[in-house]
């Protein structure tokens, strides 16, 4: 890799262009390359973008390459928080990331969501995971580690303010999160594997967007609960 310089080195910056690490104007330093300037970036000011010490400006979708903006735009409707009402909740949660699932649906409560989670098949999530898991080595392969370590990066940092419960002692709200967190983070990889928005996640993932935490199939029904005020 050769060395950086003056003109190659990259910050990543909030929409005034300040520099994420240090609330100024960006001077010296910096990555080697968009994706490393976003990866280093210790908080998230949304939406965030990249500029090289030569003038260069580019957006977090653009930093990450194919399947970029469909990260972007995945961020940008968590951040925006639209109702339950504003998507398709039967569609979208039959589109499992393991294929459809043609079970009756049954939109629960915080706590009984919680309940019926224990009762998701094991092998069904394993299943789950497996395909989760899919993503990484495709984007090893194609040599895009530092693009998925940014992104994943980023998109921790913006749910983890969003998702993340007020109360520190409310048990339940805080399986809700990390579950919801472990889809978007899967979402991520596989939106940048598959350089666009139709990936085995993206269903899921729209419905996280919208407040809502879907189970999975449990006692012959598909559950999803509902985990933010509506």
């Amino acid at each position: 890799m050769s060395p950086v310089t003056a003109l190659d080195s990259w910050h990543a910056v909030d929409l005034a262009g300040r520099d994420l690490s240090t609330g100024r104007v960006p001077s010296s330093g910096g990555a080697a390359s968009p994706a490393g300037a976003l990866a280093a970036a210790p908080v998230i000011s949304w939406p965030p973008a990249v500029v090289s010490a030569g003038g260069r400006r580019r957006s977090l979708g653009a930093a990450l390459g194919a399947g970029g903006d469909a990260v972007e735009h995945l961020l940008d409707r968590l951040v925006a928080r639209p109702r339950a009402t504003a998507v398709d909740v039967a569609s979208l949660a039959t589109a499992t990331p393991t294929g459809r699932v043609d079970l009756p649906l049954s939109v629960v409560g915080l706590a009984e969501g919680v309940e019926r989670s224990a009762g998701v098949d094991p092998s069904w999530l394993a299943a789950v995971d497996e395909r989760r898991a899919a993503a990484r080595p495709l984007l090893v392969a194609a040599g895009r580690s530092d693009e998925l370590e940014a992104a994943l990066h980023v998109a921790m940092l913006v749910a983890t303010d969003v998702l993340d419960p007020a109360a520190d002692a409310d048990v339940d709200a805080h399986i809700a999160s990390g579950a919801q967190l472990w889809l978007l983070g899967a979402a991520v990889a596989w939106a940048l594997a598959a350089g666009a928005t139709d990936h085995p996640f993206a269903p899921w993932a729209e419905l996280v967007t919208a407040g809502l935490w879907p189970v999975g199939p449990s006692s012959g029904q598909l559950v999803v609960a509902v985990v933010a005020p509506q």
